[in-house]
């Protein structure tokens, strides 16, 4: 199946939605699943329809259901494993522009690579560099990918419950129209796999912190707030400009999907991490 879409990954790749329905919103829709020399990642029907933009989310599926793509720098494990997934997605020796992630509300504009090897310490990242990839490393929160209508630039942003309370989202695309005088209404997002609803329980605090009741659920069965991360961000991506039809949101629950994601939650320390990447084609 190398080279194509894995028909069976995708008939599965959603199997557990019926434990989501209630949580689903007309918004969600099947990420793309491919495998390519070994390595299964997945693709944005939305984001494909932009022209010139490379991007993916990876998963932990290669020759083993241990594939990390993060976060030690100084691992070579962890190295080749990038050089692997960056040229089974079609950017073979791109530089892969890194964040030092501290769930801040820093967006850093790339104007160069020197990323790509000193890590920059911020959240989110915009550029208008081709033949580069901005790189997000997740294990529960949310990978946003942002990418313009016609490639004049991209963004990638980690949100988590800190950095969706900073409004991290709703800065990226901000510093979008600032840098580069992009309407927000010429942009299309992917919100990848990340901690769902159903299992994302939070305290009163992230509750106070992140202030939109519409993005918490409380169930009598529930001691605590679940919190819907990709509800809050898509709610601030709303008040900065975009309309719905411009946001894809993933229904793919990384502490439920162990068989393609690690989980901070689930795992705890040991967590691998994932890998999520978008760049504009020269």
């Amino acid at each position: 199946m190398d080279g194509f879409t894995n028909a069976l990954v995708l008939n599965n790749v959603d199997a557990d939605a019926g434990d989501h329905e209630d949580f689903e919103t007309k918004l969600e829709s099947m990420l793309q699943v491919k495998r390519v020399s070994q390595i299964t990642f997945l693709h944005s029907e939305a984001l494909d329809r932009v022209p010139r933009i490379a991007h993916a989310f990876s998963t932990r599926r290669a020759e083993r259901n241990e594939f990390t793509l993060g976060a030690a720098s100084g691992n070579p494990v962890v190295q080749m494993n990038r050089i692997r997934f960056l040229s089974a997605i079609g950017t073979a020796g791109w530089p892969l522009l890194k964040l030092k992630q501290t769930h801040s509300a820093i967006v850093s504009d790339m104007e160069s690579t020197l990323a790509a090897t000193e890590p920059v310490e911020a959240d989110a990242a915009v550029t208008r560099l081709q033949g580069a990839v901005l790189g997000i490393q997740t294990a529960d929160c949310v990978p946003i990918l942002v990418a313009d209508s016609e490639a004049r630039a991209v963004a990638a942003i980690h949100a988590g419950w800190r950095g969706t309370a900073a409004r991290i989202a709703e800065s990226t695309v901000s510093r979008l129209f600032s840098d580069f005088g992009i309407d927000p209404k010429d942009l299309t997002v992917s919100i990848g796999p990340h901690i769902g609803v159903c299992c994302y329980e939070v305290g009163e605090e992230v509750v106070e912190a992140i202030a939109d009741p519409a993005a918490f659920e409380r169930r009598e069965e529930w001691p605590r707030a679940h919190l819907n991360l990709a509800q809050a961000n898509r709610r601030q991506l709303l008040n900065a400009g975009l309309r719905d039809q411009q946001i894809e949101i993933s229904s793919l629950c990384t502490q439920c999907r162990e068989d393609l994601f690690y989980s901070y939650r689930r795992d705890g320390e040991k967590a691998g991490r994932m890998l999520s990447v978008i760049g504009i084609v020269s």
